[in-house]
Formats: structure tokens, sequence, C-alpha cells
């Protein structure tokens, strides 16, 4: 047998191996299941041209990164040199010494460049900003257009007092939480319209934060000695605490935090579990993990929330959680790396070095 036949044999039962741990490996009720699509390898590098019509899927899995459509086919599938930052518009990778940076589109194309100096590029709310060197400062890029390459012109900078332990972007606002424990929410034009300080614990640092689609809500877990997660609400002219929750000592690194659900709920995570808080009901609700998040859906769909937790390097499991506190799926499976998007009822998943595509059903 040829070294590359032997190769695919391998990918292929590599692949086979993939697709039964996540359809077969744990329970999943009568009520939800999930149907298999296809499965794809993504270590050959393979790509295509894909129609400017269709909507990618960003994905990082291990030394792999790029976008894929729906059906499975990748327009960008790359190996990483170094570092890369990806969102549904725009996609970089560098290295710590790069002098010129190339940011473009999931078509591969350059849309502009990032300078020696500036720092490194990440996306949010389809805006572009730099982070720079010392992680305590933040450039927003001027609106850019497909086809329009060159240096990124920057929009507006801001110093931060401490490096930024989170950032979140929605509605053109920019919010950072800081290390030393304050929270800033920053207009499109880098003007600060709102800063806290909001800890009340021990020892004050934000862990993770996010802000509404409308801007007018902001999430956050801080502190330690005792860990919070808060929820702090516009009203008129003024922002106001609504809600907080003592987490216990809390963890010592960052942590998920996302609206979800129309933003009608925020998923957090705290100790030893995941944390749901129901905006409408005011209600908090814990779930049991066994293992911390390596990855968290987003959008909690379908009255669903689906996330990926690590019990150890190459122990995972994907779990489904009907809202607010009801497991409906468990499927462990074995892999060092993990990837997980959903799209309405699609849900993608990844691991070892292939992603899978599987329809949420409920019967």
């Amino acid at each position: 047998m040829s070294r590359i036949k032997k190769k695919y044999v391998i990918a292929a039962a590599v692949l086979a191996a993939l697709l039964y741990a996540f359809i077969a490996a744990g329970p999943v009720t009568e009520e939800t299941v999930l149907s298999s699509n296809w499965i794809k390898p993504v270590e050959s590098g393979y790509s295509e041209n894909i129609d400017r019509n269709e909507q990618l899927i960003p994905f990082e899995l291990g030394a792999s990164f790029g976008y894929i459509s729906q059906d499975g086919r990748f327009s960008i599938n790359k190996t990483k040199k170094a570092y890369a930052s990806l969102s549904s518009y725009f996609w970089a990778e560098y290295g710590a010494q790069d002098n010129l940076i190339d940011v473009k589109n999931p078509y591969g194309e350059t849309v502009f460049n990032i300078e020696d100096g500036y720092g490194y590029p990440f996306f949010l709310d389809s805006r572009s900003f730099i982070m720079h060197n010392e992680q305590n400062s933040v450039s927003q890029i001027e609106d850019v257009q497909n086809g329009s390459s060159g240096a990124a012109k920057i929009a507006w900078t801001y110093d931060f007092a401490s490096p930024l332990s989170c950032v979140d972007a929605a509605a053109g606002l920019f919010l950072a939480g800081t290390l030393d424990g304050t929270i800033e929410l920053l207009d499109n034009a880098g003007r600060r319209v709102y800063f806290s300080e909001p800890s009340g614990s021990r020892v004050a640092a934000v862990f993770g934060c996010a802000l509404s689609k409308d801007g007018k809500k902001i999430a956050l877990v801080s502190g330690i000695d005792e860990q919070r997660f808060i929820l702090i609400e516009q009203f008129g002219a003024t922002w106001r605490i609504t809600f907080h929750e003592f987490l216990g000592e809390g963890l010592r690194r960052n942590v998920y935090v996302m609206f979800v659900d129309n933003d009608n709920k925020v998923a957090f995570e705290r100790e030893s579990g995941l944390g749901v808080y129901d905006i409408k009901s005011h209600t908090s609700y814990s779930v049991p993990l066994d293992g911390e998040i390596t990855a968290l859906d987003s959008s909690g769909s379908n009255g669903m929330l689906f996330l990926i937790s690590s019990k150890n390097e190459y122990n995972k499991k994907l779990v489904g959680i009907k809202f607010p506190d009801i497991v409906m799926i468990e499927a462990p499976f074995n892999s060092k790396d993990a990837f997980l998007s959903v799209k309405d009822d699609v849900l993608f998943a990844g691991g070892k070095t292939a992603i899978a595509s599987f329809t949420i059903e409920k019967k």
C-alpha cells in the first residue's frame, strides 16, 4: 500500500471514529436527535472557489483554521504559522515579529494591511480593531470595503489604565473589562460613555464580559473571593446593576460569558458548570458539567444551548442543554482540540482533524 493510500485509509478511520462518537457515544433523548449531514477532514489544506452568496462558517481546530460552507466546502483551509484571528467577515494570521499583517476576507482577498508597530487585529460586530502590544490600548480601524487594500487607517485609539482581560462589541459600542476590575464602554467615536468598578470582591478583576446586541445590557463575571456574576442595564441616561450572584471563590482564568436566546438569557461559566440567567424571570440556574468549557454556542437557538466541555486534555464531551437547565444530549469523544458553531438548526462540531455537520431535529 502506498504512503498516500495509507494516509487516506487512516484519515477515513479517524473520521468514522469521530462520527460514531458524536452520534452514538452518549444518550440522546427521543425529543431531540442529531442527524448527520457530512464530515470533512481539515488537515489536507484543500480549498475551492465558493459562491459569494453562501454563508461561511469560520473555524479554528488545532493548527488549522479557515472557512467552510454549510454543505462542507472550504473557501479557506490553512495551517497556522503562529496566531490567527477570525470573524465572519475578516481573518488574519501573524507571528510575533511580523512587520506587515495582511487582513483578508473569507475568499482570501486582502482588504487592508496592518503595519509594524500597530499591534494585532481582532474582529467584532462587523468591525476591525487592533490590540496594541502592551494590551492596554485599542484602536478601531476605519470602515473598509472589499478590494480597497492598503494600510489600515485608524478611526480612534483609546488607552486603558490596566491591561484588558476581555472585550466585546455590539450596536456600534465597544466593551472592555480590565485586570484591575473596571468596565468601560466606548461609542463608535472612541468616547467613553460608561465606566464602572463593579467587583465587590477581595480581588478585583474582570474575567469575562459580554454586550447585548442592542448595546443596553452588560454581563460580566468578576472578582475572586467571592466571584460574582453581574448584569448591568441601561435605563435612559443611567446604568445600574439589576442582578448579581455570588459564585464562590471563583475561577482564576478567563471565562465564557455570552448573551444567548435572542438576548433573553446569559450563559456564563462558573465553578463546576454553566450558569444560565433568565433576564425576563430574573432567575439564575446552574448546570453541573464534568470539566471546563472549551467551546460555547453563542446562538442558543431552538430553545437549546450547545457546548463542549473538557475533563482533561483529550477527554471532551458535546453537551446539549434545553433551557433553562435540562441536559438533553451528552456525547463524549476523544480529541485534544475542539470546535463548535450553531447556525439555526444546524450544528457544526470538530475534533481531531475533522469537522462534522448535524441537523438538530426534534422527534
